[in-house]
């Protein structure tokens, strides 16, 4: 028996707003409705949970979601033929295209079911007990927790007075080191270097210590509009063990179809893959992957709009005299004067939830995500109610 493309989706519960809906796609709160409605049902429990839901700007999800092109290159794919044998249609598309933003081989990328993976893989493949990784501090904590786990050594290299990574004290403390964490822009400062200022340090890193590799994440740099910021990723096709990740969870709006890639020499990303199972994408993923990549237009206007949002937020708070860095992210770090706890509980009370603790600021910085305008009016409210009503916490 035959089988159309519309009745297909319908028997997997896929039609309208179902598995491709935009929400499935962010994963932005609603995994476990996902993972429990079915049908036609599910439309209904998403809106459900949207209303009953507090404000959500604690993970740094995008608030927008995928580019409308990604969704149509994925109902376009859904035929009965879905999933059926290997290798996966459209991965070498997907592969061919990221290469092709870089003048680079495919031979060049390798991807992965998220950018996380390869975090954990450039920890694995490097750090030992005798050779540390160094990071930033504060910093993404998945490489720090990674390489603890594995019974490696960390140091740490506190950021520098304006929330920028140290980076000369970072070069420094490569020297012998197994695996230097350079997150730019930085989660959770929210600030980034000029392309100049990390090639400089990569440099300088490769040539005091030749065997101490460099992992340049650039999950927020779609975010980023200072001059002079941009990727690295020249740099990692030039120096062996050296090399740049980036993801689809942030800036593309679709962390539920764990999509990420890392850009380096055959050689280094050989080393990742040898390191940890990355895992594979899927044909949905690859081809929602490459229309997001080549939907330029979208990207745009997620920036912009992400930038006028991340404008207003910031304005508030200074104008409230809480300050904050230049935010190159879909969040912003600010200066609370007071513990992150007490402000977080008090927000999570009045239905709006913000970001964890980032030791060794956790007394006095609080990360806060970008949601939409709407949200980020109403949380502003919220902000003004709890930060007016104590002075401390």
């Amino acid at each position: 028996m035959s089988l159309s493309r519309r009745a297909f989706v319908r028997r997997l519960g896929m039609g309208g707003a179902g598995m491709l809906s935009a929400s499935f796609v962010m994963a932005r709160g609603h995994e476990e409705l996902v993972a429990l409605g079915r049908g036609a049902g599910l439309e209904s429990l998403l809106q459900t949970a949207t209303a009953l839901e507090p404000i959500k700007i604690s993970s740094n999800e995008n608030a927008r979601g995928p580019s409308p092109k990604a969704l149509q290159a994925m109902a376009d794919h859904v035929t009965s033929n879905l999933g059926r044998g290997y290798p996966v249609p459209g991965e070498r598309e997907f592969v061919e295209t990221i290469a092709g933003l870089y003048g680079a081989q495919p031979e060049n990328v390798l991807v992965s079911t998220g950018s996380g993976a390869e975090l954990h893989a450039g920890v694995l493949a490097y750090v030992t007990p005798s050779r540390p990784l160094v990071t930033g501090q504060p910093s993404y904590g998945s490489p720090e927790r990674t390489a603890a786990d594995a019974g490696g050594t960390v140091k740490h290299v506190p950021v520098d007075a304006s929330l920028f990574l140290d980076l000369d004290g970072m070069v420094q403390a490569a020297n012998g080191a197994g695996l230097v964490f350079l997150c730019n822009p930085n989660n959770p400062t929210s600030t980034a270097h000029t392309l100049a200022d990390v090639e400089q340090a990569v440099r300088a890193i490769k040539q005091q210590s030749p065997e101490t590799a460099v992992l340049v994440d650039e999950a927020y740099l779609d975010y980023a509009t200072a001059p002079g910021v941009a990727t690295a990723a020249q740099l990692a096709l030039e120096l062996p063990g050296v090399f740049v990740t980036r993801t689809f969870s942030k800036a593309y709006g679709m962390a539920g179809m764990r999509i990420g890639y890392a850009i380096g020499q055959p050689e280094t990303l050989e080393k990742l893959s040898n390191a940890w199972g990355l895992g594979d994408v899927n044909t949905l993923s690859a081809v929602a992957g490459t229309a997001a990549l080549k939907d330029t237009a979208h990207m745009d206007w997620e920036r912009q709009e992400n930038g006028r949002i991340r404008d207003f937020i910031l304005t508030e708070f200074r104008q409230m005299g809480y300050e904050a860095p230049d935010s190159q992210t879909n969040f912003v770090f600010v200066n609370l004067r007071r513990p992150a706890a007490g402000f977080r509980d008090a927000c999570r009370e009045r239905g709006v939830l913000v970001g964890r603790d980032f030791p060794p600021m956790e007394q006095t910085h609080c990360r806060i995500s970008l949601g939409t305008m709407e949200e980020m009016q109403k949380a502003m409210a919220v902000f003004k109610e709890v930060l007016g009503t104590s002075t401390s916490m």
